[in-house]
């Protein structure tokens, strides 16, 4: 059976600002349409959850307008969105995060062209050490024919 070869198309990628832009872009717009850029705020009693969320607006956090707010006996919420500095530090950690998901990636990019680099100059190789030892064998038979040629007189038939 023979061997599939082996033949790399095209280079590893890499480091594209506008791809790493793009992964943190979608990262960010999750982050911003989730519960993520927010935080719950909750009291079992009315006063106390009033209190809270004043506590909370007085920091810079803000209702949001995608969320209910929950008013049940001795249990009261909703969720406020959390103040444009956290959400800033937030998205520095989410851009380090896909800074390093983007490098892991490229590096595993990297390492797998290596790897079929690799593979393809063992194959090539190894088919040129057998096609010197094809050619190192016929030559050997071509010799041995030579020389049992060379021993015998050719056949004379009379007519």
């Amino acid at each position: 059976m023979k061997e599939e070869k082996i033949v790399i198309k095209g280079t590893p990628p890499a480091w594209d600002q506008a791809e790493y832009e793009r992964r943190v872009e979608e990262w960010v717009r999750a982050y911003r349409g989730t519960e993520k850029s927010m935080e719950l705020v909750s009291g079992s009693l009315g006063h106390e959850f009033l209190q809270a969320v004043i506590d909370k607006a007085n920091q810079g956090y803000t209702i949001t307008h995608t969320k209910r707010i929950n008013q049940g006996e001795l249990y009261h919420s909703t969720f406020m969105v959390k103040p444009p500095s956290m959400q800033e530090e937030d998205i520095a950690s989410i851009r380090a995060e896909q800074k390093e998901k983007y490098v892991a990636h490229l590096e595993a990019e990297r390492a797998r062209y290596q790897d079929l680099l690799r593979q393809q100059l063992i194959q090539a190789k190894s088919e040129k050490e057998a096609k010197a030892a094809e050619l190192a064998e016929a030559k050997k038979l071509a010799e041995v024919e030579k020389e049992v040629q060379a021993c015998y007189a050719p056949l004379e038939i009379p007519e």
